[in-house]
């Protein structure tokens, strides 16, 4: 128990400095931009016109308290319709879009899983066909012997290239006297 509350009041001090790094980094930054002349100009001017509108608003409510509740109640429940018209638009969205894409996925994984059973099913037959074709293969190899032990010059193992006797040169007959390979 001592173990956890360690832990939550290290959390809290770490969550107590993070707060505060992020206040003091806010302040540090805006007296920065403060330093700028353009900057300076435009929060003055922003800041002038909040305080205006404030004043402006503060007189209307003044004046006229239940105008101006009308106005707000007005407005909030304008803002609240859209917010609904936004908030049906993204269920159906999200209905259509859960139609759509979530049907072809399984879809997809059905025939994905049929794929693999036909693979799996035909792996046997695969190798069926293989040991009939090494069993043809080795028949016909035992029905004609002398074809696989008579070799090409080339492959012959026992006697290479190099090792074999070499064709004899004749002379050609049209009276040159540059002999060729026959």
């Amino acid at each position: 128990m001592n173990k956890q509350m360690y832990k939550e009041y290290t959390d809290q001090e770490a969550n107590s400095k993070l707060l505060k790094g992020i206040i003091i980094g806010g302040i540090v930054g805006g007296a920065l931009t403060l330093f700028d002349s353009t900057t300076r100009s435009k929060v003055k001017k922003a800041a002038s016109g909040m305080t205006a509108s404030s004043k402006e608003m503060l007189v209307n409510v003044k004046e006229n308290p239940q105008e101006t509740k009308n106005q707000m109640i007005d407005r909030f429940k304008t803002a609240s319709t859209t917010l609904k018209d936004a908030i049906s638009d993204a269920q159906d969205l999200y209905a259509k879009f859960n139609e759509d894409v979530f049907s072809k996925v399984e879809e997809v994984k059905d025939i994905s899983s049929d794929a693999v059973s036909t693979v799996k099913d035909s792996k046997e037959d695969i190798k069926e066909v293989g040991s009939k074709v090494a069993k043809a293969g080795s028949q016909a190899a035992e029905a004609y012997p002398q074809a696989s032990e008579n070799k090409t010059m080339s492959g012959n193992v026992d006697n290479p290239p190099e090792k074999q006797a070499s064709p004899e040169l004749k002379p050609v007959e049209t009276g040159t006297s540059r002999p060729t390979q026959m």
